[in-house]
């Protein structure tokens, strides 16, 4: 993973970049990929495929201490339980 100078120098001010990145590394790392293509990444982030192309050479590894590590940068973990709508409001969209 990136350390916290190398993912300042990325995002500088830019926090909602900063947390779209940290949020499907987060994504990957729950559902076991721990290496992160950083092309592959970059087009999640709606980077023209002709920019991310020059990255596809290129990876990082999400580490075991992956929570602990954003944290420290000051993102908080959100547990599953606090993403879902109650359970009068749930609804189903078709």
């Amino acid at each position: 993973m990136f350390n916290k100078k190398e993912f300042s120098e990325l995002f500088g001010d830019n926090e909602a970049a900063a947390g779209l990145v940290v949020a499907i590394c987060a994504a990957l790392f729950d559902n076991g990929v721990k290496i992160v293509h950083i092309g592959g990444l970059m087009r999640l982030l709606g980077i023209p495929n002709s920019k991310a192309k020059e990255h596809d050479d290129k990876a990082f590894k999400l580490t075991d201490d992956f929570y602990k590590q954003i944290e420290e940068w000051g993102f908080e973990r959100v547990d599953e339980f606090q993403l879902e709508l109650p359970t009068k409001t749930k609804k189903t969209l078709h």
